[in-house]
């Protein structure tokens, strides 16, 4: 198992994160919940995005079974139960969010979904003390921190993120993405994790698969040796910029000596 308490701490060292980052695992057996000695399980009816706020925000650890959810959204997202009947007919999204059934249809045909069959609940604490091999992270922050966070999983084997929006209920958006294509899903949070979850006005959220964490970290440290770094430093909107890009793209020999450095180090 990776140190995910050292790995974390260097985490909230560079981005100087407000809340948890979270380990997220779903399960095979209910059982498993129980053996975990700090895993509060929730009694009374809960959504998805509130447990994960007990866990980012209160420093708890904590556990859900089917039962668990007050909606049947939030186990279905998660592969726990079938599609409901309400989800396949479109009526549950008609209700609030669309004009006409057809757009509802249409949510839910491309709603992304964990495979059902295989899990029957799920787990979350705050990485940093080791709670288990986690499959998926969970890093709330504001949008600088997010594009850090982007640059440094993208600092080495580069490729093009894309990120997807399905509108309410964006726990799908990254963690089923997640999930299902086994790369880092940012989104939005949405009406209803603001509403119930509390997310905040200039948050977003990001998940990664958990073996990226140190390609993450590493690339943090990487962008740290070359300035780029949390809190943003303003550099100045009536200025003349042209000191500052040619330091900041590589115009120095004390910059390229840097370069050569962090590339024989990682």
């Amino acid at each position: 198992m990776p140190d995910w308490t050292d790995l974390t701490k260097k985490l909230e060292q560079y981005l100087r994160l407000k809340t948890f980052p979270i380990a997220f695992k779903l399960l095979e057996n209910e059982e498993d919940l129980y053996k975990n000695k700090w895993c509060r399980i929730a009694e009374e009816k809960a959504t998805l995005c509130q447990l994960i706020t007990r866990v980012r925000c209160f420093d708890w650890t904590v556990g859900a079974k089917i039962e668990s959810f007050a909606t049947p959204i939030c186990p279905y997202m998660l592969g726990l139960v079938e599609k409901p009947q309400m989800v396949k007919d479109g009526t549950y999204r008609a209700i609030k969010w669309f004009k006409k059934l057809e757009d509802s249809k249409k949510f839910e045909d491309t709603f992304p979904t964990v495979p059902f069959g295989k899990y029957k609940a799920v787990m979350m604490a705050p990485l940093v003390y080791n709670p288990f091999d986690p499959d998926i992270i969970l890093i709330y922050g504001n949008p600088a921190q997010m594009i850090l966070i982007i640059n440094a999983l993208q600092y080495r084997d580069y490729e093009r993120l894309q990120f997807f929006c399905v509108g309410e209920s964006s726990c799908a958006d990254y963690i089923a993405q997640c999930y299902l294509t086994k790369k880092p899903s940012l989104t939005i949070p949405c009406y209803g994790e603001r509403r119930f979850g509390h997310a905040q006005d200039d948050e977003m959220v990001i998940a990664i698969p958990a073996e990226m964490l140190e390609k993450l970290v590493k690339g943090l440290k990487f962008l740290y040796g070359r300035g780029i770094r949390y809190p943003i430093p303003y550099y100045g909107c009536e200025v003349d910029p042209t000191p500052g890009l040619f330091d900041a793209y590589g115009g120095t020999r004390k910059y390229k000596k840097q370069r050569v450095k962090y590339e024989e180090e990682d």
